[in-house]
């Protein structure tokens, strides 16, 4: 089942791209090694630093609907720079790295699924980027997959990937996802940016939808409000 849900609870109005508007032209190759899950992706971990094994009951798309809980997101795997470092180039990387029963390190899990194309993926990564501290404080974690180029339907490159780090420095683990190989059940088409927010203490989708929120105060809020829905009984144990 596709999503297409605007983020809840947010009170901005969210922006979204989309790339229905295709100009038919065939895309580009993708690198070498880089379809799918990307080289070496295979060998990102199935369980989380603690050696705690990933959950893989309850598997699915759905976020959660009021007193309904959402289903867990899949361990996706993908290669990509962890906290934004290029400097080993790319690493395998698994959404197992954030799953933290503990809550130790991290409580939330933020998803940001973009297209080097869309102005507002781009507005978004900007005002993320000045707020990690705050985002620190409250044991929120942002990943940024990069799906998508510079032009609609094409699918998303190394080159790609080095081009936006370098540009607009983000300081958050990012992501290659190829033609949205692994997020793509999230959203019709290339509808981006999509946000997700997962409860990083039992891997449950607690919003998701496509849209961003593109201010630093209007992001600290949207965290704020789903941190408030984890403590939710209703939610997956």
């Amino acid at each position: 089942m596709k999503i297409a849900r605007i983020l809840a609870p947010i009170a901005l109005t969210l922006i979204a791209c989309s790339s229905n508007n295709s100009t038919g032209t065939t895309s580009p190759d993708q690198d070498p090694g880089l379809g799918g899950d990307g080289s070496g992706a295979a060998s990102a971990p199935d369980k989380n630093p603690d050696g705690v094994a990933y959950p893989t009951d309850h598997i699915g798309t759905n976020p959660r609907n009021g007193t309904n809980p959402g289903d867990r997101i899949k361990n996706f795997k993908f290669m990509g720079y962890p906290n934004g470092d290029t400097s080993k180039g790319l690493q395998p990387v698994s959404l197992a790295n954030y799953f933290d029963p503990s809550g130790k390190n991290f409580q939330l899990i933020h998803i940001q699924a973009s297209g080097s194309w869309c102005p507002h993926c781009v507005n978004e990564v900007k005002a993320v980027s000045t707020i990690k501290a705050d985002l620190d404080q409250r044991k929120t974690v942002w990943i940024v997959s990069l799906a998508e180029g510079p032009y609609l339907g094409q699918p998303s490159t190394k080159a790609d990937l080095d081009d936006w780090l370098a540009n607009y420095k983000p300081p958050y683990t990012h992501l290659l996802d190829p033609g949205n190989h692994n997020l793509g059940p999230f959203y019709d088409d290339a509808a981006l940016p999509w946000n997700a927010n997962i409860s990083a203490k039992t891997m449950e989708i607690i919003t998701a939808g496509v849209g961003a929120v593109e201010t630093g105060p209007g992001i600290i809020k949207e965290v704020d409000d789903v941190i408030a829905q984890l403590s939710d009984p209703s939610g997956l144990k």
